[in-house]
């Protein structure tokens, strides 16, 4: 019995660290914590979120770049969102072949992105997407994103500097 409950739980302890590894899970959305089990990091993140511009019109696609800031500062992991108060806004780009990020669907398609199970070599340091502004959008955004540089090692909330939408 004691041999087949630690089964059990290995196999338990294993779907769980694999379902984590392959992208942000969908319930992760809204207060973007990722479902590991340790707290996220409290000191300052080591990683910056820069933009292509800080005034973008309704409409057009912009760039934007989440970077270390030192060489071994690598990305395993992130959950990529702009935001509106506490609302995913606009439509994020991947290509379809990118062997790293992922779109995911925080209540509308593409309005998220997140990492996709890869090998370690494939960890980056700088990270770069497209993101696109709904139609008639005029207010303010900031990028938000929880970055992890392993599973028990992350970041939640690391933000962009405020972004102008026009319309």
């Amino acid at each position: 019995m004691k041999m087949l409950v630690t089964f059990v739980v290995a196999l338990a302890a294993s779907a769980s660290v694999s379902a984590y590894s392959s992208g942000a899970p969908e319930g992760s959305c809204v207060d973007m914590v990722p479902q590991h089990p340790v707290a996220p990091q409290k000191s300052p993140p080591p990683y910056t979120i820069t933009t292509s511009t800080k005034t973008v019109k309704a409409g057009t696609p912009m760039e934007v770049v989440i970077s270390g800031k030192a060489a071994s500062n690598t990305i395993r992991g992130l959950l990529l969102q702009a935001r509106h108060g506490d609302k995913p806004v606009g439509t994020f780009t991947v290509p379809p072949n990118d062997p790293f990020a992922q779109l995911l669907n925080c209540g509308t398609p593409g309005n998220a992105v997140t990492h996709k199970k890869h090998d370690e070599k494939l960890d980056k340091q700088t990270v770069s997407f497209t993101w696109t502004p709904p139609a008639g959008f005029n207010d303010e955004i900031k990028f938000r994103a929880t970055i992890a540089y392993n599973g028990a090692v992350f970041w939640v909330g690391v933000e962009s500097a405020p972004v102008k939408v026009t319309n």
